[in-house]
Parts: C-alpha cells; structure tokens; sequence
C-alpha cells in the first residue's frame, strides 16, 4: 500500500503550510464537514480543482465558532477570497429530525459528534469572516447556500425566510455544481490584479460580479437597471404577505434552473435586489471524468487526516 505525506493533502493547519514552502494563501475555504479527500465531500472537490489551476489553497474544516474565532484567524487573509460550505448535507438536516430533535450523531465528523457546527453554519462563519476580514471577498456555496439564495421557507422557523446573502453579508453565491464557476472567477480575478502578489478586495470582485454564470449577488435597488428578458420575482415582502407568490416564485426558479437557456432572475428584498445569473450547461461525462480524477487519494483505505472514527461510509 502507498505511504502518504502530509503534504499528499490539502494543508489545514499552520505547519502543513509551512511544510509545503507557502508564505501566504490565494483562497481559504472553511467547511461545516471534517475535511476528507474524496469526490464526495464538495469541499476537497472545490479545493483541488483550484490547486489544479496552480492556486496556493488550505482548508479549515468544522472551525470553532463558539471561542475567541483562532481557527478563524490561524491561517491568515488570503490572497483572492474565503470559500464557505455549509457540508454535504443541508445543515439543519443534518442536526435536526423532522421532528425537529437534535440528532445524536452527527455522520461528516470524526466519532460521530453532534456539536461540531452551528444551525446556518454558512451563515456563521461568514458573519464571523466579515467582523475580521471586512475588505476579503467571502463566497458562499454548496447545498445550503444554493437551497436559500432567494426566499425560501425554513421548515424549522416555520417562516420564509429572505435570501442568505441578507444576513449572511457574503458577497457572492455560487449555486449548484461549482466546479466551472469557481474556475471562472477565480481566473477572472487574478485579470484584474496588476501583479501576483497584489490582493483582491470586495471592490475589485464587485467590477466583475455580474459576468459569472450560476451565481448570485445583492445590489441596491437604486443601483439595478434590468433587462427585458430578465424574471422579476414577486419581492420577498410580497411573499410574506401571500403564499401563493411564494409557490409561484418557487415555479420559476425551479425551471430556471434546470434550462439550458435560462434566463436571470431578480428579487427585490426591501431596498436591494437578488440578482441570480443563469446556470452553465451540464457538464460533458468526459469533463465529469476530469473533475473525479482531480481528487487522487483513495480515503476508503486510510485515516482520515483530521481524526479517527470517521463513520461516513464512501
């Protein structure tokens, strides 16, 4: 059986960062999941398809948000932007029964604990990255971000709920599968940095915000001039007031989605707009192939590198 380094990972810590040569970071990615390098955990995706495009990535899995944030802080300011998961499932479903009991088991963290993240962990930590970091662009994604990034009803407050970038104060959304998007930006952000070692700020990523397909991002009304082929939304005010406009909103975002001409989508939420880009076309089997391959290391026959007792079954 192959022996693996230290460095055959993603760096999570520090040291690893030091063992690799690295005096600084182009993206940091913080997951709700412990972190393992399969195909299946989006955040290893996300991680090594940047390091294929020869990007200094590190990845903070399940930080603690409940002391004084020093895995928030430990690795430093990165270079391009901080990525945020919420995990492989949607967080709450994975805390809470649909009887809304805490669960007691917890199955993407190491001996199975049930306290390792917060309720709305993508959220969380980008509030937490905003008070530190407010000039770093912070990106959302997964199935959290992408399941709220417009009013959606939240089954455990029992209410509809306003799109996550409102509360989240994250600057962009990436929804769904977010291997061509993250490339785009990332390459569209190092065009606009005059040198490599000069950092992007919330107002470099703001001159390029609306070219990415399958994001979305929050301007100001005052700010917004839509097009005539664009779906405006019932405003999420109006969806409070009636039901239905909610369930018609959902129609239309559903189809959207799944198009392969689809067409933008806004929301108006009190003062701001929820701009939604339509999504890329499916990828190509042989394009999928590549992205699989891009993660090398078989987890199923070695420890995971963040703790023993990992219970998820690949």
């Amino acid at each position: 059986m192959k022996e693996y380094r230290l460095t055959d990972w993603l760096p999570t810590t520090k040291k690893e960062i030091e063992l690799r040569g690295w005096n600084e970071l182009d993206i940091i990615l913080f997951s709700a999941d412990a972190y393992v390098d399969h195909p299946s955990f989006g955040a290893a995706v996300i991680g090594r398809i940047l390091e294929a495009e020869g990007l200094k990535i590190a990845i903070v899995p399940q930080p603690n948000w409940r002391d004084d944030l020093r895995d928030f802080k430990k690795l430093g300011r990165p270079r391009l932007f901080f990525g945020i998961s919420g995990g492989c499932m949607d967080s709450m479903v994975n805390k809470y029964t649909a009887n809304k009991r805490l669960r007691s088991e917890d199955a993407y963290t190491p001996d199975g604990r049930p306290d390792m993240r917060p309720d709305y962990p993508s959220t969380v930590y980008s509030q937490i990255l905003k008070r530190l970091y407010p000039d770093v662009p912070v990106i959302l994604g997964g199935i959290e971000a992408s399941m709220r990034r417009l009013s959606h009803y939240d089954y455990w407050q029992d209410k509809v709920q306003k799109s996550i970038l409102c509360d989240s104060g994250a600057d962009l959304l990436i929804y769904g599968m977010g291997e061509k998007p993250i490339v785009e930006l990332t390459r569209k952000i190092k065009g606009l940095l005059p040198t490599e070692d000069a950092v992007c700020t919330v107002n470099d990523l703001k001159t390029i915000i609306g070219t990415i397909p399958q994001t979305a991002y929050l301007c100001r009304a005052s700010e917004w001039t839509s097009d005539t082929e664009d779906i405006q939304l019932y405003s999420h005010e109006e969806c409070l007031a009636d039901k239905k406009k909610q369930a018609s909103n959902f129609r239309h975002i559903e189809e959207e989605s799944n198009k392969y001409a689809a067409s933008r989508i806004t929301q108006a939420v009190g003062n701001k707009v929820v701009v939604v880009n339509p999504p890329y076309p499916p990828m190509s089997p042989r394009k999928k192939l590549t992205v699989l391959s891009i993660c090398p290391i078989p987890v199923c026959l070695i420890p995971n590198i963040k703790g023993s007792g990992f219970r998820h079954t690949i």
